[in-house]
């Protein structure tokens, strides 16, 4: 059939695939001979095959075309597929397997080496996601892995290869030897071999013991686990590939990965999605001045002063708190170690419950350089006392409430009311709150004077794989090495714990994957006299209430439940209602309300605009 050629429009995913081409030959063939295949396209007039002869007659002034109608079940693939025989780049194809690997990973499973059994004529034989994105390409699985290293390690090198500068061999022999063999030589075996010949000779201990030994010794470690060593090299290239990552490329990567892996039925976003206020709610909350109301995930109902309410509200579930600490919040979720208890902070209006945001308590880091530092205690009371002080995981409005409203400081000033909430279930005396920003050392809590900055983190930690990668080496290493894993598992950073032993075993340098993002920690002391009491100089019933000026009558409060409301309505009211009356004036306003169960590009913009980047 024809249709004219002002209805077809472009899939906005093919020039994003592939780079431009050339369309002279292409047209003078038009010119010369006509249209001799239909372009393809959806019900929709979306192309599917055909993106080039669509240019070429355009360019030749063409109105109408040849078309007939396709209904693929997955336009991308199609899209791909469809393209098997262009002429392509190696970047072309780079970005090809990238497309069709976030397509493919449903069907087949996550990560380069996932598998699946094939059916039909081929039942039985197992396939890798590296296989079949090599098959369904036309090009051989060496290539494509080859490739795939070269663009992680040395990209610049992809356009060399593509200028016939460099052959693939010979530039993924370069990124082998200057970043794979140099970081992480292989052991040679003959010095093992010798090594343990003396040690079995000397040793008294139990061939078990032996065999552990030998077992935890890299490159034995890998050969006596099933291990290749190219499943070893997927995890390093991983690495490399997050390590030149800076920390806000980390944290949309994770938020993506978190969002793509998660487990969210359809019914239970819907739910999440019933409780974000609209603007128009946020502004009648503001200008009505309704009362805040709290709720632990165990359904305990406080107003804004503290006071315990008798309504309940059944819908706000702990499920239903992580479901919306997914879609509302910028970081991946994690539950964090030791104590904890989460909160729903929000309001009343026409018999419903609308969320302005989320706060969430752990047990505080056993070890945090800067905060030890402040409070000057020793290794001892740091143990002891520690208890004393909680950690402020989660402190995450939603949105357009934290856009427009300087929603994120609303809720870190209301997030000390609810320790009340934590000394009754845990009949322990809370003296301060520690958090850390998202990036460096500027946060939302830099304007707040009641929150102490007290510096930056090391940075010196792990870098997390996206969880596709460490569920596969965590089930390793809980399999092969039962022992290890639950001793890192029950310690304090049980994911760095376990990362590490993975990497020793392996014979990875772990120096090498630290990543440098440092985040800023601050301090909100409930006590004036906090450090005091921490070191053991003062009894718990010497401690003495912070005090700051009023925002009212210029007088010294206690920052008790009645200051902390006295600091929201006067000091945040003024700031947020300045803030969005600016926004409004500039046509700056955040109008859509903001939850995510996957990031496109739209999402993803607004998602990066609402926390200011």
């Amino acid at each position: 059939m024809k249709i004219k050629l002002d209805k077809i429009s472009q899939h906005p995913e093919n020039e994003r695939i592939y780079s431009p081409s050339d369309l002279e030959d292409l047209e003078s063939s038009l010119n010369a001979y006509g249209q001799q295949e239909p372009i393809a396209i959806t019900k929709q007039y979306k192309i599917i095959s055909g993106h080039r002869r669509y240019m070429s007659m355009k360019n030749l002034g063409w109105e109408e075309c040849e078309v007939r109608i396709i209904q693929p079940d997955n336009e991308i693939i199609s899209l791909i597929e469809f393209n098997r025989h262009r002429t392509k780049t190696n970047n072309d194809i780079l970005n090809e397997a990238r497309y069709l690997e976030k397509e493919l990973k449903n069907n087949i499973g996550r990560g380069r080496n996932a598998s699946q059994e094939r059916t039909g004529k081929k039942k039985g034989q197992r396939i890798t996601m590296v296989m079949e994105l090599s098959q369904k390409l036309g090009i051989g699985t060496t290539k494509l892995k080859q490739l795939l290293s070269i663009s992680n390690y040395e990209p610049d090198l992809i356009k060399k290869i593509d200028k016939g500068e460099l052959s693939v061999s010979k530039a993924y022999e370069m990124v082998r030897t200057k970043h794979i063999n140099s970081n992480n030589k292989i052991s040679n075996k003959e010095e093992y071999r010798n090594k343990f010949k003396k040690f079995i000779k000397d040793s008294p201990l139990s061939f078990k013991e032996i065999t552990q030994t030998i077992k935890e010794t890299y490159p034995y470690s890998k050969e006596m686990t099933g291990i290749d060593d190219e499943r070893r090299q997927q995890l390093i290239e991983h690495l490399e590939r997050l390590r030149k990552m800076d920390s806000r490329e980390i944290l949309v990567s994770m938020k993506q990965d978190e969002l793509e892996n998660n487990e969210i039925s359809s019914k239970e976003i819907k739910e999440a999605r019933k409780l974000l206020p609209s603007i128009e709610e946020v502004g009648e909350f503001i200008r009505e001045d309704y009362p805040i109301i709290y709720c632990t995930n165990n359904n305990k109902v406080r107003d804004g002063t503290g006071k315990v309410l008798y309504e309940k509200f059944p819908e706000l579930t702990k499920r239903l708190w992580t479901v919306l600490r997914i879609g509302v919040h910028s970081q991946e979720h994690s539950e964090g170690p030791g104590r904890g208890m989460s909160w729903f902070i929000g309001f009343k209006i026409k018999k419903s419950f609308k969320l302005l945001g989320l706060v969430s308590f752990h047990s505080d880091s056993r070890v945090l350089k800067v905060r030890d530092e402040h409070i000057g205690w020793t290794d001892s009371q740091n143990s002891a006392n520690r208890e004393h002080i909680v950690n402020m995981n989660v402190c995450v409005p939603t949105q357009p409430f934290g856009y427009n409203y300087l929603g994120g400081k609303f809720m870190s000033i209301t997030a000390p009311l609810l320790i009340k909430d934590w000394e009754e279930k845990y009949k322990t005396k809370i003296v301060g709150i520690t958090t850390t920003s998202l990036f460096g050392s500027k946060s939302q809590y830099s304007s707040m004077k009641w929150w102490k900055h007290l510096g930056t983190t090391s940075g010196q930690t792990i870098i997390n794989p996206l969880q596709e990668e460490y569920q596969y080496w965590r089930e390793w290493l809980k399999t092969n090495y039962p022992e290890n894993y639950e001793k890192s598992a029950n310690a304090s950073s049980p994911k760095q714990k376990i990362l590490n032993e993975i990497m020793r075993f392996l014979g990875i340098r772990v120096s090498q994957y630290y990543h440098n993002h440092k985040r800023g920690v601050f301090f909100c002391p409930l006590y004036e006299n906090y450090r005091e009491f921490l070191c053991n100089k003062i009894p718990l019933d010497k401690l003495k209430p912070v005090q700051m000026d009023s925002y009212v009558d210029n007088k010294k409060i206690d920052l008790d439940s009645s200051g902390w409301w006295q600091v929201r309505r006067y000091w945040w009211r003024k700031k947020s209602t300045d803030r969005f009356d600016k926004l409004k004036k500039d046509n700056q306003l955040q109008l859509g309300k903001v939850f995510l169960d996957n990031i496109n590009d739209k999402d993803l913009e607004r998602w990066l605009k609402s926390r200011g980047i």
